[in-house]
């Protein structure tokens, strides 16, 4: 991780700068880099064995892609205040659209124009869990990498929040005049849905512990008060079978990512598991 937050500054400058620390990526929202991550290690980790085994009693398929996205990191703040990150709730999606639209051609247009040349698209990715109608699985996940108590900050949610997501989206229909129909990145101010954060709930775990959710759960990450950090990383996997998964996207993700791991001296033959290469997509 301290590889990932390097790489945002010039080696000639001390890394312990404040100033230097606002280039790592979000850092109000206490997120390393402003799209996804193509580090050795962080790459290495998306090939986990027992994460693919979670996601895939879940999706009810061990046939899965994973997802390529960040790392999570509060400094610890107790002795310095002026590190917090925000506390906030959002949606990796638009509620709105989400039961609006009448079928998934939205969903497929928007993934099949991707060509995998920015680090935004893989978050684009991520955020596309197609429409109520359709009713599609999305799983969204975490991995803490260090113990993650109770006054450290990170990961909550709104327990069983998608089971009145449909209920909530009409009751707040004016919020769409505010966060917008197309936005699939909602970060929502507690002024807006404070009855949310009242009900939301940290969830403690121990280092390596994963954290799966349904992608229509609001959730998102409170404060760090103490002196530990708080590090994780982000996953998603879905179903290498989706019918957005044309043959044409499937070889531009596939040529995208054989050059990522290029960049980091990661041969696909050896380095990564057989496991690992079918979750990259990197078997035709």
């Amino acid at each position: 991780m301290e590889t990932s937050a390097a790489k945002f500054i010039p080696p000639s400058v001390p890394r312990d700068s404040e100033g230097n620390w606002r280039k790592t990526g979000l850092v109000q929202e206490g997120i390393i880099g402003s799209a996804s991550l193509w580090t050795r290690q962080i790459l290495l980790n998306r090939q986990t064995s027992a994460l693919h085994a979670a996601f895939a009693a879940i999706l009810q398929t061990e046939n899965l892609l994973v997802n390529h996205d960040r790392y999570g990191m509060f400094r610890p703040v107790k002795e310095h205040p002026e590190r917090a990150t925000m506390t906030n709730l959002h949606l990796d999606m638009n509620p709105w659209s989400y039961f609006e639209d009448k079928d998934n051609s939205e969903q497929f247009e928007v993934l099949n124009q991707l060509r995998y040349r920015s680090a935004s698209d893989w978050i684009t990715e991520n955020n596309e869990p197609g429409c109520a109608a359709i009713g599609e699985l999305h799983v969204q996940g975490l991995v803490n990498l260090a113990d993650n108590q109770e006054e450290d900050g990170g990961f909550w949610l709104v327990p069983g929040f998608h089971k009145y997501l449909e209920q909530w989206t009409h009751e707040h229909q004016a919020l769409s005049n505010i966060y917008g129909r197309w936005n699939r990145f909602n970060l929502f101010r507690e002024g807006d849905i404070p009855e949310l954060y009242a009900a939301a709930c940290h969830i403690s775990s121990r280092a390596g512990s994963a954290i799966l959710w349904d992608q229509r759960i609001m959730h998102g990450s409170r404060s760090n008060c103490s002196l530990r950090p708080r590090y994780a990383q982000f996953f998603k996997m879905f179903c290498a079978e989706h019918p957005a998964m044309t043959p044409e996207r499937a070889e531009r993700r596939r040529e995208a990512i054989l050059a990522k791991l290029k960049l980091v001296n990661i041969d696909p033959e050896v380095d990564l598991s057989p496991m690992g290469r079918k979750l990259f997509g990197l078997e035709k």
